[in-house]
């Protein structure tokens, strides 16, 4: 698959990504939008369930329309093989021996009872780089639990501090382990070991559990109890330290700013920018315990100000006077009123099946390197590519393979 990735950093490695839904193709996304060859291993009689969940034009139900689909997996390559023959199984392994990484988010034993664990396939390519995503690993007494975002974020205990300190848990959304850690820190050690390799000539396996990455993501709570021996209780939106700290109405439908005072210049710097108002000057708010004290009052009072004003005015009326203050953007705001982000990171691309389709563009910037980021693969596009061109399979056994029913 000749073009000019081949002057990308990562041109020249070759990736079997087993990885479905979303957190194990976000790890391999940015690898193929920077060169690699990323070839997902699918199949039709167990299709990702991400291309077929999901936003996607109304009524089309072909798994190559699926919005998120077509995001997680933008530059990669397709091919479908039946994984449940023996024949299937020998061609995924064929595949492994000429690549220089394999991936999978599946359960943590699924691999293994494939014949695709790492111990089978480094008798295949020695220096072979394995990681596995399974949500508690592939070791321990939980390894063959599974589940999804939601129950990733309440075991790693981030549901447990997400909310009001008198309502139960919210969490985050399902989705967010798979969107955040999870991923980067999956990319990040996939890098590590082939630089790893390139200086050892070894290759390695990346037990990468889910759940611990995410629990990576709750900041000083862990630190709070081993030291302190306390519980963190669900804050809301303020801070142990800092006050005001929360998110203020403004004039409009479901319209907020989010404030945050940290020092005493931020401080003096918000009465500034209210125009100093007399309460501002009362002794009770001249200290953050003060203020800390007498919070419910304080958000009051600012929101009292807040709510005559547009979102935007707040921000930019703050953020002059020094003070952090952002405002609480939609999906809709971002695409249609921040034009730094749609012009670097927005893509359009011309689907086949459906016209126009609205990608996330390659976050990552590195200076001198633009990355490719190409339309995601409809189901099997590449199957024969790789059969004959990778793995320099004859015409006829290609054919046999699709009679036999191998290839689906």
């Amino acid at each position: 698959m000749s073009d000019n990735s081949t002057r990308l950093p990562l041109s020249g490695i070759r990736v079997a990504d087993f990885g479905w839904m979303i957190a194990g193709p976000l790890a391999t996304r940015p690898l193929a939008n920077f060169g690699a060859e990323v070839i997902r291993i699918e199949s039709t009689a167990r299709i990702d369930e991400i291309r077929a969940l999901g936003p996607r034009p109304e009524g089309n139900t072909s798994p190559n329309v699926a919005g998120v689909f077509n995001d997680c997996n933008t530059s990669k390559l397709s091919m479908t093989i039946n994984l449940g023959t023996p024949e299937g199984i020998d061609l995924a392994k064929q595949v492994v021996s000429v690549s220089d990484v394999v991936t999978n988010n599946f359960r943590g034993d699924r691999m293994g009872r494939w014949g695709l664990a790492y111990e089978d396939l480094v008798k295949l390519k020695p220096d072979i780089i394995m990681l596995g995503m399974a949500m508690m690993g592939t070791t321990g007494v939980h390894r063959d639990y599974g589940g999804n975002g939601l129950n990733i974020i309440a075991g790693a205990g981030i549901s447990g501090i997400t909310g009001l300190p008198d309502q139960p848990p919210v969490g985050t959304g399902s989705l967010y382990p798979d969107f955040s850690g999870n991923p980067n820190h999956a990319t990040l050690a996939v890098l590590a070991a082939l630089r790893h390799r390139n200086r050892t000539g070894r290759g390695q396996f990346i037990d990468l559990a889910q759940y611990e990455s995410t629990i990576s993501l709750l900041g000083a709570s862990v630190l709070q109890y081993t030291t302190l021996g306390s519980v963190p209780v669900r804050p809301g939106n303020r801070s142990s330290w800092a006050a005001p700290h929360g998110v203020y109405r403004c004039a409009g439908d479901d319209r907020w700013c989010a404030i945050a005072v940290e020092t005493e210049d931020e401080w003096e710097g918000l009465r500034r920018a209210l125009g100093e108002p007399n309460w501002s000057a009362e002794d009770r708010f001249q200290t953050v315990d003060g203020r800390k004290k007498h919070e419910d009052d304080l958000d009051g009072l600012i929101e009292a100000w807040t709510r005559d004003l547009q979102d935007q005015e707040v921000m930019r009326r703050l953020q002059r006077h020094g003070v952090s203050a952002g405002v609480v953007q939609n999906s809709q705001d971002l695409v249609e009123n921040d034009p730094g982000f749609r012009n670097r990171h927005i893509r359009v691309m011309d689907h086949p099946e459906v016209g126009d389709m609205t990608l996330h563009g390659e976050t990552i910037s590195i200076s001198g390197v633009d990355p490719v980021v190409k339309l995601a693969p409809p189901m099997g596009e590449h199957t024969e590519y790789v059969l004959k061109e990778v793995l320099g399979l004859p015409e006829t056994a290609v054919n046999e393979l699709y009679v036999d029913g191998i290839l689906h």
